[in-house]
């Protein structure tokens, strides 16, 4: 886990980046799917998410991360900085987890290149949620954000995300070590990604 608080990966669908003037921010990422909004943390919802990474799987977070760091990150939520995107997943107005892009630490990204993390509460997993928000997350990357590669990390034993990032068209790219532990890395490239939405 970087000290910012990142969460390892943890059907593709054309995500819609919008700005909503009522409830969002000029320039605020809203992306919209069949069922699921994501969308920009509310201040409410920034101590529950650091209340979850305290308790977090270290499958899927590997450290706790510091507090304050984290919590202001999550208020510059919904707007893409220098590689880190943190979004709420929402069903029906409430977030149901979090999805991210973030720079892992002591390695730099190739340009072009974007990282991915996901969250799902427990009660809202094994209803396809991680997989609509992980395609429309990375369909916004390709079509808003010149991503070239989008790629995961994941614990080798998460069977759940590592099935998830199959049926959403990603493929193993291979393993890295961080955190003194082995993970297995999901990527898609844009040509890739372009192929699966033609066909």
């Amino acid at each position: 886990m970087a000290k910012d608080g990142e969460v390892f990966g943890g059907q593709a669908g054309a995500g819609q980046a919008a700005t909503d003037p009522g409830a969002a921010g000029a320039g605020e990422v809203r992306i919209r799917g069949s069922r699921l909004l994501l969308r920009a943390l509310r201040p409410g919802e920034i101590e529950a998410e650091w209340q979850a990474m305290l308790t977090a799987d270290r499958m899927t977070t590997p450290e706790v991360p510091d507090e304050a760091r984290f919590k202001a990150r999550l208020r510059r939520s919904g707007h893409l900085a220098d590689g880190w995107l943190d979004l709420a997943i929402d069903l029906d107005g409430a977030s149901i987890g979090r999805i991210q892009t973030f720079v892992p630490p002591g390695r730099a990204l190739p340009p072009g290149t974007f990282e991915i993390g996901i969250a799902l509460r427990e009660d809202a997993r094994g209803r396809g949620h991680g997989r609509e928000a992980l395609a429309l997350l990375t369909d916004w990357l390709f079509e808003h954000a010149a991503a070239e590669v989008v790629e995961a990390p994941t614990d080798p034993a998460n069977v759940a995300m590592r099935t998830v990032f199959l049926r959403v068209g990603w493929e193993l790219a291979g393993s890295l070590t961080e955190y003194d532990r082995e993970w297995v890395v999901y990527r898609v490239t844009r040509p890739q990604w372009q192929a699966k939405a033609a066909g």
